[in-house]
């Protein structure tokens, strides 16, 4: 897929998660291009998503929207900078106004169908725009909250979610543990506390799927190498705190720094494909994994836990 929206919404936000703003510090340089490509690209509804080919346009635009939209409202929070407030502010109207009313949540297209997975670089935007003092309706997350409440497991199972419950598709409607971290993740920032029962259960079943290459096969080439879920999991793992911090950072991070390049022209980076195929390397590429194992190691920096900044919406 091909996102230049995406691509410098990630990087911004790695930059800006190691507190490299466009104002302070060595890099500033460069976060204020990544800055002025985003605004320059900006269309006078909100929208920061810039088309590339017909493939990626059909799939990318809300995810490539979102991401962006994340970094600027992080680049405004963190600076305070006046002439980034209104641009910021429109992209979190843009995700409002492409809501689905009927579901409640987001899909490739504005404003038609709902998955569980565009919906959550959503919320994360509206979240950290409001955070930065931006305004969002309650109605917008009345209705995503409606549908976390469709997307739960089968038989209605609060601790479980599904990617699109009504897909014709069988791992579409099944409960995942990808969709279960993002998800979780949403109801955290929706008001869900730590001693929230259906957390609790949720996160025990996070818990059992540790970071980990695992064991390619014929059906699962990736084996269970995944840095999206692993993004997801890491910020639940994070705000639910102690033992479940504890021990899924203890795995996380050696697995990360130990299959970071270190010689060569890409030092640095990470391997969409090796030493195992990530499970959207090859859609993603090089700089989505790099900025994805960046953002989870930069989780200290980046979030403090929510539930010391975020009354619970009711």
């Amino acid at each position: 897929m091909q996102s230049n929206t995406a691509g410098t919404g990630l990087a911004l936000l790695s930059f800006l998660g190691a507190g490299y703003t466009h104002t302070d510090g060595k890099y500033r340089a460069v976060v204020a291009r990544g800055l002025a490509y985003l605004l320059a690209n900006q269309k006078p509804d909100g929208d920061l998503f810039l088309p590339l080919d017909p493939r990626s346009v059909q799939n990318v635009r809300l995810y490539s929207h979102g991401i962006a939209s994340i970094a600027l409202c992080e680049a405004y929070g963190m600076t305070r900078e006046a002439r980034l407030r209104q641009p910021a502010q429109r992209a979190l109207d843009f995700i409002v106004a492409s809501q689905s009313q009927e579901e409640g949540g987001w899909r490739y297209t504005p404003g038609h169908g709902s998955d569980t997975s565009v919906s959550g670089w959503q919320v994360m935007a509206l979240k950290s725009g409001e955070l930065s003092g931006l305004s969002v309706p309650s109605r917008c997350y009345a209705l995503v909250t409606r549908w976390l409440d469709h997307a739960q497991g089968a038989g209605g199972d609060p601790s479980r979610y599904a990617y699109r419950p009504n897909s014709t598709q069988i791992h579409q409607r099944e409960p995942s543990r990808v969709m279960t971290a993002e998800a979780l993740l949403m109801r955290q920032y929706l008001g869900w506390r730590r001693d929230t029962p259906d957390m609790i259960e949720g996160a025990d079943w996070l818990r059992t799927n540790p970071p980990q290459f695992g064991r390619p096969t014929s059906s699962q080439p990736s084996g269970d190498r995944d840095a999206y879920y692993w993004y997801y999991a890491t910020q639940v793992m994070f705000q639910m705190q102690g033992d479940y911090w504890r021990d899924w950072n203890e795995k996380l991070q050696p697995l990360v720094l130990a299959s970071q390049v270190t010689d060569g022209p890409l030092s640095g980076s990470w391997d969409p494909l090796l030493p195992v195929p990530d499970r959207w390397g090859y859609w993603g590429g090089r700089l989505y994994l790099t900025s994805m194992h960046l953002l989870m190691l930069e989780v200290y920096y980046r979030h403090l836990p929510i539930y010391q900044n975020l009354a619970p919406q009711r």
